[in-house]
């Protein structure tokens, strides 16, 4: 696909009035600044990293040629728009309550009026190469029913807002079979109550499983995925304007469904989005960018955790350590005493790691592969792995990580894993779960049966030989796979990722080093994930909740040691 996201729809001229101390309004706008629901849209997903192609028309005169500016400037894709002349623009005198912050909007309508039919067929291509549609029902309604069918018939996925929710009101019977042909319908609860003529709003998302998404202001969002009512909690900050809010919601909703992200992820970090743009002046002003929004997902999600600073500070700085080095290629590559190797990148990594960790927290201690490898665990340490899976960096793989586990009064507090070429990002925070690139981990209570597990096993392969060699034949048991697939990596943090990840089902270990083990051991402990030693000195590890795969690798054991 060309684009992420093609915005069919409106753009305007937004004049914000902020009410007075004494209830009156300004006679002149306190803001002026391109908006509508199309362009804010268009707007916020391209600042979530989307690539968005905008098709709408604007009068070509000052307002128009400000607004396509706008959207250039914002990385949308104009190239589209069509500017003609004699053609008004649309604008809005937006008055925000000094109490409650809630808008109230009067639109002028121009351009919007314009978007008729024929554009569907006009720009069938855009829309055909592109991996979600957005609409509105501002534009005549003809003609976004004309673009419903279209993205029907072609299964484009289509995202629609119902800024006039009167044209989709039930009490058309026609309107039922629209519905029925959207994707996803994003509104709020007022809009809600308009199209299916209750207030029940439980009752409207029942009758539509993850399709309707209802927005509740400060009592957060709801919407139902098929077996119950989920329900997304608001999130808390000091409000100065919500225009906008709805429209940051459904852009980046939109950018993360492009990027492939499930449902409940996609719509949870866009509440994340609208809420940053709740802070701050006028529609667009506070729609975030990508990165601005990561740091804050982290940031709030952790802000009661007891060592939120120092996960902060590693989320930072673990993607740093790797920006300082990715663009050397001439790295030195020696062996260790041990026969391992190690490149100055794995000592740039960690030096450039250790480094901003003393700055912040001068008097704590580290237990890191490369130069503090014989410290001992104690309160408020460190344990750093600055590539582990040397060999896949050395081979430009991908297959390797950064991993950094925190540990304090006797237990691991945190734990976080990097593969920077891979663009994942795990981290774990005690009893609070497992996250990937900010999307919590839900473990699933579904527990495949062996013969379509996936058994991976980690470390050097002559490491423990003859005791893999035994748990591999047990699998095979006479020649014949009893499982789906038995892997086998010397990336430990890869390993570990695979198992809480879902990818595998179980995991067998032989290294013993706390820099290999305790990210990923962490991570399996907070998603439930039970950990034994199959020897007595714990170095190989079976780190699975499938009974049925342990019973058959023990099958020839009689004695294991069991992790308290």
């Amino acid at each position: 696909m060309k684009y992420d996201v093609c915005v069919f729809g409106g753009c305007a001229l937004d004049q914000t009035f902020f009410q007075n101390p004494d209830g009156s309004y300004p006679e002149k706008p306190n803001e002026v600044a391109p908006g509508g629901k199309g362009a804010n849209q268009a707007v916020a997903a391209a600042r979530n990293g989307a690539k968005v192609v905008m098709l709408t028309r604007l009068g070509d005169d000052k307002i128009g040629r400000k607004i396509l500016s706008n959207l250039q400037s914002n990385m949308v894709d104009v190239s589209y728009i069509e500017m003609v002349e004699g053609l008004s623009n649309d604008y809005a005198n937006i008055r925000i309550d000094i109490k409650d912050k809630d808008n109230d909007i009067e639109r002028f309508t121009g351009a919007i009026d314009s978007l008729t039919v024929d554009m569907i067929e006009k720009y069938k291509d855009v829309l055909l190469d592109s991996k979600v549609i957005v609409c509105q029902l501002k534009c005549p309604k003809e003609t976004t029913e004309t673009l419903i069918n279209f993205c029907h018939e072609h299964n484009k996925i289509l995202v629609l807002t119902p800024c006039r929710p009167e044209k989709l009101s039930v009490s058309d019977p026609h309107n039922l079979e629209l519905i029925d042909k959207i994707s996803y319908i994003t509104c709020n609860k007022k809009e809600c109550e308009t199209i299916f003529g209750t207030d029940d709003i439980e009752e409207c998302i029942k009758k539509y499983p993850n399709k309707l998404i209802v927005t509740l202001g400060n009592n957060g969002l709801m919407y139902h995925d098929g077996s119950k009512v989920i329900k997304l909690k608001s999130i808390d900050v000091a409000v100065v304007d919500t225009t906008g809010a709805g429209d940051t919601l459904c852009g980046n909703f939109s950018a993360f469904l492009a990027k492939g992200l499930k449902l409940r992820h996609a719509l949870r970090k866009s509440m994340y989005a609208s809420t940053m743009k709740i802070t701050k002046k006028t529609a667009q002003a506070g729609m975030p960018y990508i990165d601005d929004l990561e740091r804050f997902v982290s940031n709030v999600r952790n802000r009661n955790f007891p060592y939120s600073d120092e996960l902060n500070l590693t989320l930072k700085i673990i993607k740093r350590a790797y920006e300082n080095i990715k663009y050397n290629s001439n790295f030195e590559i020696r062996y260790k005493e041990d026969s391992s190797l190690v490149t100055d990148a794995d000592i740039a990594i960690e030096t450039y790691l250790v480094e901003k960790i003393k700055e912040k927290f001068p008097n704590d201690n580290f237990v890191t592969e490369e130069n503090f490898s014989d410290n001992k665990l104690g309160d408020r340490t460190w344990i750093i792995d600055p590539i582990d899976g040397t060999a896949h960096f050395i081979k430009k793989d991908g297959l390797w990580g950064i991993q950094l586990a925190f540990y304090d009064k006797e237990d691991t507090r945190f734990s976080v894993m990097y593969f920077p070429e891979k663009n994942r990002l795990y981290y774990a925070t005690q009893n609070q779960g497992v996250y990937l690139n900010n999307n919590k981990i839900f473990p699933s209570d579904v527990v495949v049966p062996a013969s379509l597990a996936i058994v991976e096993f980690c470390g050097s392969v002559h490491k423990k030989y003859e005791e893999k060699k035994m748990y591999l034949e047990n699998l095979m048991d006479g020649g014949h796979l009893q499982v789906s697939n038995i892997l086998h990596i010397n990336s430990s943090c890869l390993a570990y990722a695979n198992l809480v990840s879902g990818y595998t089902d179980a995991l067998i270990s032989s290294v013993d080093r706390p820099w290999d083990n305790m990210p990923g051991e962490f991570m399996c402990r907070e998603l439930g994930i039970p950990l034994m030693y199959l020897d007595f000195d714990e170095t190989l590890r079976l780190v699975t909740k499938n009974e049925e795969i342990k019973d058959m690798l023990l099958k020839n054991k009689s004695k294991n040691k069991v992790k308290k």
